[in-house]
């Protein structure tokens, strides 16, 4: 009996696929995080900015729940250049965790997969191009 359970839930854990919210069709830039600890609670923040605002100010931001593997989240903007910053907020509480000597604390990951070595990236290293056709962009976070 205890076969047959687990059976059943390794069957069931890996054959149902991960409910996303279907991005609308204004929604040109798709952003698919992946690396996603799965934590009740937890989020999935996903910023997007333009160069003169990049990491300070964003023109676009979303939130969803970490309830898979990965997440997918849409965003409705006009052409032009942009960089992705994404993390997962464990804890819910609305901002990055840091360690007492600066690094996150939290799974974070940029647009290109810019993995920075000491601070935060340059906005040219995270840059895209968003033209009139819809782009995906995938981001793993870093742990």
């Amino acid at each position: 009996m205890i076969l047959l359970l687990n059976i059943l839930l390794v069957t069931t854990v890996f054959t149902i696929p991960p409910v996303f919210p279907t991005p609308k069709a204004s929604e040109r830039l798709l952003v698919e995080v992946k690396n996603v600890q799965v934590k009740p609670n937890s989020k999935i923040r996903v910023s997007v900015f333009i160069e003169s605002s990049f990491l300070k100010e964003p023109v676009a931001s979303k939130v969803i729940d970490a309830s898979g593997p990965t997440a997918v989240l849409g965003f409705d903007l006009p052409n032009g250049d942009y960089a992705v910053s994404t993390y997962q907020d464990l804890n819910a509480n609305g901002k990055m965790d840091r360690y007492f000597y600066g690094p996150p604390k939290e799974p974070y990951g940029f647009s290109n997969n810019v993995k920075p070595s000491f601070g935060p990236p340059d906005y040219s290293e995270c840059k895209i191009s968003l033209g009139n056709e819809k782009k995906t962009i995938v981001i793993n976070l870093i742990n």
